[in-house]
């Protein structure tokens, strides 16, 4: 039987881009419009291809290569990719909704909504001490970045939501680097880039 595609390196690329891009706003790198609530899809005036890509790679890139991890018995990815596929899937449906109507949720709820999304990521952090020393600090950068946005929430302090920003940007520098170590360690069969494997990803496709 021959060997199957490491999927994983499709779903850290699509997150780490849709990361990238929706940070820049909360970052402070391009002017807002509708208000700072949405810190992880602040979309642009005028700019259409934010809530685009936060559809395609953000929902269902990110949620087949986390159906794909699932089959591959790939436990951590697969929470990551299918949680965060339906982050990202409530963000674009949470920004046209809010669109539509003059209010949106209040900062308290929104705070919450960040904290209890911080504590996901917190799961996944103390899991990922079992796989490999990138995808833990993956993990931390998303919990930071999501503590971050959720005191801006409850404190109405703007530049906890900058943080934030720069944080999910940092975070998204280690997604992107864990997708080229997975793509270049699987082509050449060893460890070029290393992850810091703790030893119980015997293979870099594992």
């Amino acid at each position: 039987m021959g060997k199957t595609a490491n999927i994983a390196t499709l779903g850290y690329a699509a997150f780490a881009l849709t990361l990238w891009l929706a940070c820049m706003g909360p970052a402070g790198w391009f002017e807002s419009s509708g208000g700072r609530l949405a810190s992880l899809l602040v979309v642009q005036s005028g700019n259409v291809l934010l809530p685009l890509v936060v559809v395609v790679l953000g929902g269902c890139v990110l949620a087949v290569a986390g159906i794909g991890q699932c089959l591959g018995g790939r436990g951590l990815d697969a929470l990551l990719f299918l949680a965060f596929a339906g982050y990202w899937w409530i963000a674009a449906l949470g920004q046209h909704a809010w669109s539509a109507v003059a209010y949106g949720p209040t900062p308290g709820f929104v705070g919450w909504y960040y904290a209890l999304w911080a504590l996901v990521a917190f799961c996944l952090w103390l899991a990922a001490w079992k796989a490999d020393m990138a995808r833990m600090l993956f993990a931390a950068g998303l919990c930071l970045m999501l503590v971050a946005f959720a005191l801006a929430s409850w404190l109405h302090f703007g530049a906890l939501e900058v943080l934030g920003g720069y944080i999910g940007l940092v975070a998204a520098v280690l997604g992107i680097y864990i997708f080229a170590a997975e793509i270049i360690n699987d082509l050449h069969g060893s460890n070029v880039l290393p992850l810091g494997e703790t030893g119980n990803r015997a293979t870099p496709s594992d």
